[in-house]
């Protein structure tokens, strides 16, 4: 499996993303599309939150001088209530989800090498309005990004795979979490998440208006049309 990986094997938690399917169950699903199935919600969040809050960007996501800075986050109206300790930290916070989102995108390119996927051109504008709409946007993404995850793990193949999609996951779900509870709702609102099968999640991601298949590579749209 070490071997087969993709990308020379990049390692996460002990494991590499590999593209071979080794064992668990027969779906006709390679990992690789699922891979890049995550690849494309990771460069979905990651430019979401650089489009918002700026940064240099990375592959597939570009740089950003942001629509909100450290003042507009702080005095937001969305922090109202809660105390100086979460409000203080709420820039901090949210521009550590942005991070982490990045470094997912940059695992899974290198993972994946010249398997990866290309990213589509995204429209966040009528989500940037103001930052209560930013935040409130941030709250779904990353409940549907945790959905995602949860609806996909039943095609991966490859132990790895599994293992290192989980690290993902649990971590897209404590974003979620937080982003649930400035938003004051339940952090953890049920005893099991939901799980999306791809296409249901890319469909709710389009209905939104974030993602326009005609500003998708045809690598993309080939995708889409394969996922389950």
């Amino acid at each position: 499996m070490r071997q087969a990986a993709v990308g020379g094997g990049v390692v996460l938690g002990g494991g590499a993303f590999a593209a071979s399917a080794s064992a668990g169950h027969e779906d006709g699903v390679p990992d690789v599309d699922i891979l890049n199935f995550a690849l494309t919600l990771e460069y979905l969040e990651a430019s979401f939150y650089v489009q918002a809050l700026g940064g240099a960007g990375t592959t597939g996501v570009p740089g950003s001088s942001g629509a909100f800075g450290r003042g507009e986050i702080t005095g937001s109206s969305i922090f109202a209530g809660f105390g100086g300790r979460i409000r203080s930290t709420g820039y901090e916070y949210l521009s550590a989800i942005r991070d982490h989102e990045i470094k997912h995108v940059n695992f899974l390119v290198d993972a994946l090498g010249d398997k990866a996927v290309p990213a589509c051109e995204f429209d966040f504008s009528s989500a940037l309005g103001s930052v209560e709409s930013f935040v409130m946007t941030a709250q779904v993404l990353e409940n549907t990004g945790v959905m995602a995850y949860d609806g996909a793990i039943r095609y991966v193949h490859d132990g790895d795979n599994l293992q290192n999609g989980a690290q993902i996951a649990t971590v897209e779900a404590r974003h979620a979490a937080y982003l649930n509870l400035i938003n004051r709702t339940s952090p953890f609102p049920d005893e099991f998440d939901t799980g999306l099968r791809p296409k249901e999640i890319i469909a709710a991601v389009q209905a939104r208006g974030f993602l326009l298949p005609e500003t998708c590579p045809a690598t993309v749209l080939a995708l889409f049309g394969r996922l389950p």
